[in-house]
Parts: structure tokens; sequence; C-alpha cells
């Protein structure tokens, strides 16, 4: 009996814990089998940086919804991304008057739409995201702050995209 009452109480505390804030294909309508994540809409002069997101966005799908496909036409869902704008603008200057810090910006609206029951799951327009990256530590704007503002767009994604479902 004394094992008994000693097992429970030691699993009562990780079974707490499945109940945690998470991801995953079980929070997903039944219908939702695959998604098709299009090409992000690029209203930047770097398309480079659209790719990098698109890229991301996709990780993010494989890690948190993996049961869900991914496919390139005719899903049950559809994610579209629109980068409105990148910055990067001095944000913090040395004694000597030199740029330490830059200030990536960049805002993007998403939509996802649910085509079998054809209904919007999520649409959030100018989210914003930035990251900021150190010249005098040798970051660089692509692979710190634009890496940085994209990491922050995942989060904002996360929490409002997928915890629609």
């Amino acid at each position: 009996m004394n094992r008994l009452k000693l097992l429970f109480f030691t699993l009562l505390p990780l079974l707490a814990l499945c109940g945690c804030y998470s991801f995953t294909a079980s929070t997903l309508p039944s219908h939702i089998r695959t998604v098709q994540i299009h090409e992000v809409d690029n209203k930047t002069l770097d398309p480079v940086l659209a790719n990098t997101l698109r890229d991301s966005v996709e990780k993010l799908f494989r890690k948190n919804a993996g049961s869900v496909r991914l496919v390139n036409s005719e899903a049950d869902a559809d994610f579209q991304l629109t980068l409105l704008s990148y910055t990067n603008k001095p944000e913090n200057f040395t004694s000597g008057s030199e740029v330490e810090t830059y200030r990536v910006t960049m805002k993007v609206n998403v939509r996802f739409y649910d085509n079998v029951a054809e209904k919007m799951i999520y649409k959030g327009d100018n989210l914003s995201a930035d990251g900021t990256y150190d010249v005098l530590q040798n970051e660089t704007e692509d692979r710190h702050g634009q890496a940085r503002a994209i990491e922050k767009l995942q989060d904002l994604i996360i929490a409002n995209a997928l915890a629609k479902w």
C-alpha cells in the first residue's frame, strides 16, 4: 500500500506537467491533415529574407504539428505570409559616435485558412518583431539581427495562429 502511495505521489507532479502549454498535432481539428505554406508575398527589397522566413515557418510546423503533412497543392489548410516591411537602423552609439548596435524590425501579415470548413483560422495584421545585433561583438545583420526577429515572429505565430486551432 505504501508503494502505491509513493508511486501516486511521484507520478502526480509528472501528470500535472503534461498539461503544460504546448502545441501538437492533437490540438488540430481532425480534418486538417495537410497544410500548404505558400511562398512569402515579399513587399521588401530583400528576396533572401522572404525565403528565410518561409523556411523558419516550415520548421515551426514540423516541430509543433508533426502529424500534419506539408504539401504543395490542394491542402486542407493554407498558410500565407506577407512580408510588409523590413528595416535595419542604428540603435546605440559608442561615445565616439560609432554605431554599436542595430535594430532589425520586420512586419508581416499572416493568413491561416481552413479550406475544409471554409473559414479563417487566424488572421494577423501588422505583426511586428525585432532583433538587435552588436557590431562591436562581430554580430551581423543576417545571422543575428534577422534570426532574432524571425524567432520572435515564430513565437507570435505559435501564440496566435496555432493556438486558434
